[in-house]
């Protein structure tokens, strides 16, 4: 089955935030990403994929597994993907996927016993979004909370700097924080804020079982608004001459003292 021009200019259209949010869905690239969707409870809608990809084996292979979530699988030429691929050098495949939709109160909820939620202040940056996602999945996390004014979930640039992550976890976005936090401390939640000048740091945190942990903006961090709701503010201390930490790089180093909960 050929790809039509109609349908090529649709898949292209999910290069648009707008058309991503009109539509639920969003696009996944590459071997790796595909890999790690098609092992996890995502909804393939459709595959397009080169000639060359097919033929490989590490291809085919994805291709088998990718085909019991979807028979919408169409070879294209390698100048029609490159229409539709995000990145420079396209990797042969491109999925379109469906987003999965999460409430504050399902990830809130979401389990009976030890619960770690953290929640984004206005986190702008893709690259850091998608890295923070990522970290969160390598540290346990069970659901993140994405406040307003940040950066698009589905930006193909989030997605691909997940590595995975993305379909691991229970990510709810455009969250009203301030109400959020309310509803975590009513469910018995202990809410921690990361803070230059905060009284706690990070390697000798108790958390408690369940636990809301809120990284801020790259620019101003979290706002004096949810730092007043906090019950405890968690600092990295600074030892050289750097004026800040990478809020991606801050995020790895709090969630690291997180094996006292989980061991």
């Amino acid at each position: 089955m050929a790809l039509t021009r109609a349908k090529l200019r649709e898949l292209r259209t999910l290069g648009q935030k707008k058309a991503r949010i009109e539509q639920g869905k969003f696009l996944i690239e590459g071997l790796r990403m595909l890999q790690e969707a098609v092992e996890s409870d995502a909804a393939i809608i459709e595959v397009v994929h080169t000639e060359a990809f097919g033929e490989d084996q590490a291809g085919k292979s994805l291709l088998h597994k990718l085909g019991t979530k979807t028979r919408n699988i169409v070879k294209v030429t390698a100048r029609e993907l490159g229409a539709i691929s995000d990145t420079e050098h396209a990797q042969g495949i491109v999925a379109v996927a469906r987003q999965r939709l999460f409430t504050v109160e399902s990830v809130l909820q979401g389990t009976n016993g030890t619960s770690v939620i953290v929640a984004l202040d206005a986190v702008s940056d893709p690259g850091n979004l998608g890295s923070m996602i990522r970290t969160c999945d390598w540290f346990g996390v069970h659901g993140i909370l994405l406040g307003r004014n940040s950066v698009e979930l589905h930006n193909p640039k989030v997605v691909r700097a997940t590595m995975g992550g993305l379909f691991h976890l229970s990510v709810v976005e455009d969250v009203d924080l301030l109400l959020a936090v309310s509803k975590a401390k009513a469910l018995g939640y202990r809410v921690y804020v990361t803070d230059a000048g905060g009284e706690t740091h990070f390697d000798r945190v108790q958390y408690a079982q369940r636990a809301l942990i809120i990284f801020g903006n790259e620019a101003w961090g979290v706002s004096d608004q949810l730092k007043q709701l906090a019950d405890e503010r968690v600092a990295i201390r600074r030892y050289g001459a750097a004026e800040s930490l990478n809020v991606g790089v801050a995020c790895g180093i709090v969630l690291s003292s997180l094996h006292r909960l989980f061991e």
